[in-house]
């Protein structure tokens, strides 16, 4: 089990049971995405916030510089796209209700909390990485194409 590096947090076995299930790592479109897709994006969007000190208590909710930005500004680049985005987003909100105990966090609000620094903003991205690379599936193998009016 990864360890949540907010606050030593360690992800609680229901969240893990519910990140482990092939299920969670579909997109918007349907595409299955691997964890490491996921937490490239991540990795991708916190490597910008820290390249351009992105601090949440200088840029505010009305900032195009803040967590969510960051997310969609990596996929705009190419180095993500809506499923990671969308992923990267469900995983940020599991992790962080882990680290904080909480039922549900939305992690754009927490982004914009009066507390929040930029050091953790990137470690909630970096653990968000970590877990989708343990719980997210790996390279993935293409299914046959079947023909219409054939069997599987």
């Amino acid at each position: 089990m990864t360890t949540v590096a907010i606050a030593g947090t360690i992800l609680p076995d229901l969240t893990a049971r519910r990140l482990a299930r092939p299920e969670t790592w579909y997109g918007p479109s349907g595409t299955m995405v691997t964890g490491d897709a996921v937490a490239a994006h991540l990795q991708a969007a916190a490597d910008l916030m820290k390249r351009e000190n992105w601090d949440p208590q200088f840029y505010g909710r009305g900032s195009s510089r803040n967590l969510y930005y960051a997310l969609r500004h990596t996929s705009d680049d190419g180095l993500g796209d809506d499923d990671t985005h969308h992923l990267a987003e469900n995983i940020l909100g599991a992790i962080l209700a882990a680290a904080t105990g909480a039922p549900f966090v939305d992690y754009e609000t927490w982004n914009h909390h009066a507390t929040r620094t930029l050091d953790d903003v990137l470690r909630a991205c970096q653990a968000a990485a970590a877990v989708a690379r343990e719980y997210g599936p790996g390279p993935l193998v293409a299914r046959p194409q079947v023909e219409p009016g054939q069997d599987r």
